[in-house]
């Protein structure tokens, strides 16, 4: 998987989002040739949560589960940080013939000796859809700017941000409201939402 070892680009090349979006096809390629919770465990970071409907260790929760059906999905916008180190991709999935979408968050660990590190998804939920998300000829790149950079705030269990702040997440989830995903990139003066998700009380990841 050598897409998912590629190391971040700079902001200034044509697609700063394409070793995010990368890792996210090397996921799914891995999930076709192998199975989707080989595919999970192997890419998610030790700290990675998936939903079930409430948060829950993903690695854990994987061990025990029996084998998935037929999964495949497609990234449709990725949106990256100033420093390329952090992404969100969002995107259609097909679960057997049952058509939803996904947002995962990916961010990139360099190895001790600095050269090629690997990108780990920290956060992944869907849900279903009635009809399936229509494909865009090219998945949307979006940047956050370098410009007037924020202060760095306090990661929590429900917030995280990547190292120069310029792209930060958050989830909320109660039994009764359900959950929600929002996802933010720096324009050199405010943070804008690039991605917001809503799953209904009740729904699985």
């Amino acid at each position: 998987m050598l897409s998912a070892c590629a190391a971040p680009n700079s902001v200034n090349s044509i697609r700063p989002g394409m070793p995010v979006l990368a890792a996210d096809l090397a996921q799914n390629r891995l999930a076709q040739d192998s199975d989707v919770i080989a595919a999970l465990g192997q890419t998610a970071a030790p700290e990675a949560i998936l939903f079930a409907p409430g948060p829950v260790d993903a690695k854990s929760w994987l061990s025990g589960q029996e084998p998935f059906p037929d999964t495949a999905w497609q990234g449709h916008l990725v949106a990256v940080s100033c420093d390329g180190l952090m992404g969100a991709v969002t995107g259609a999935i097909t679960w057997e013939d049952y058509p939803g979408y996904y947002t995962t968050i990916w961010r990139y660990d360099a190895d001790a000796e600095g050269s090629y590190g690997q990108w780990r998804w920290t956060l992944s939920h869907g849900d279903g859809l009635d009809e399936p998300r229509p494909a865009p000829q090219i998945p949307l790149n979006l940047v956050a700017s370098c410009e007037n950079l924020p202060a760095v705030a306090e990661l929590t269990e429900q917030f995280g941000q990547s190292p120069d702040g310029s792209l930060r997440y958050r989830w909320n989830y109660s039994a009764e409201a359900g959950r929600m995903l929002t996802v933010e990139i720096w324009d050199g003066a405010a943070f804008k939402t690039v991605i917001e998700d809503t799953v209904p009380t009740g729904q699985a990841e």
